[in-house]
């Protein structure tokens, strides 16, 4: 784990902010902060704000590399809509992404905790292990030796890489515009859609995306992905922060873990 990343947790009615110092995270600050389960309003809204402007003056390094927000209880409740719009405010005022954890994934959080201090913690079970399954995304002509070491670090770690399934490509392919992994065939250019198509609709069962820029580029397929990775409110986590994207939007910077 990297030292000096600052987790902050909202939950319904308190906020905890955790540090990582010497390979283990610490409880440095705990708020309380009343939620109005309401709507989701402006004075939620300024509730947020306050806090992370409060928190920027105490922290070094208030940006997407080094801080993380997480949130549960309430937050969970809030339509698909209000989640949006809360996750828009929150990026559009602090530059962060707001991670609202949905209650299956917070249960296995809770439940690798425990099975580690008998007690139920959900930074602790984020620590032992952060996604259950993801999916990489990058360039196999440019990367695909990164791309190859990230999955086998996530399979080591017993995570589910959904896509790419295997590091084999077609040997034929190699070269072209499409690169194939072992198991596909191309009948006409037209084709390759029904590829694409296949490695994106994977993203609605990720826990998160990764991707694999290890020069800072993100090319073509890649920008082409970010609209549906966005549409289905997954968290984008770049390897290396990137360079010339034509859109901002939000993302993290860098594996925790």
């Amino acid at each position: 784990m990297k030292n000096n990343l600052i987790f902050v947790h909202f939950n319904t009615n308190e906020v905890l902010v955790y540090k990582s110092i010497n390979q283990s995270m610490k409880l440095i600050e705990k708020q309380q902060l009343f939620i109005n389960e309401t709507l989701v309003n402006e004075e939620l809204y300024r509730k947020i704000d306050n806090f992370l402007l409060e928190l920027q003056k105490r922290i070094e390094n208030f940006d997407n590399k080094h801080v993380r927000l997480l949130a549960t209880g309430i937050f969970q409740e809030f339509s698909i809509e209000e989640k949006k719009q809360l996750v828009i405010h929150v990026y559009v005022s602090s530059g962060l992404y707001f991670n609202i954890i949905e209650p299956d994934l917070e249960k296995f959080y809770l439940e690798k905790s425990f099975e580690t201090t008998e007690k139920k913690e959900l930074i602790t079970g984020m620590i032992k292990q952060e996604f259950r399954k993801v999916v990489i995304c990058g360039s196999f002509q440019k990367n695909i030796k990164e791309i190859s070491s990230l999955m086998n670090k996530f399979e080591k770690n017993n995570i589910d890489v959904l896509s790419p399934w295997t590091q084999e490509l077609v040997e034929e392919s190699i070269g072209t515009d499409f690169i194939l992994l072992k198991g596909q065939e191309l009948f006409n250019e037209r084709d390759a859609w029904r590829h694409k198509f296949d490695h994106m609709n994977k993203f609605a069962k990720a826990d998160a995306i990764i991707v694999c820029n290890p020069d800072g580029i993100v090319g073509k397929g890649t920008m082409f992905e970010f609209g549906f990775m966005v549409a289905y409110s997954k968290r984008i986590i770049f390897i290396n922060e990137p360079k010339d994207l034509s859109i901002l939007f939000p993302y993290e910077i860098g594996l925790n873990f």
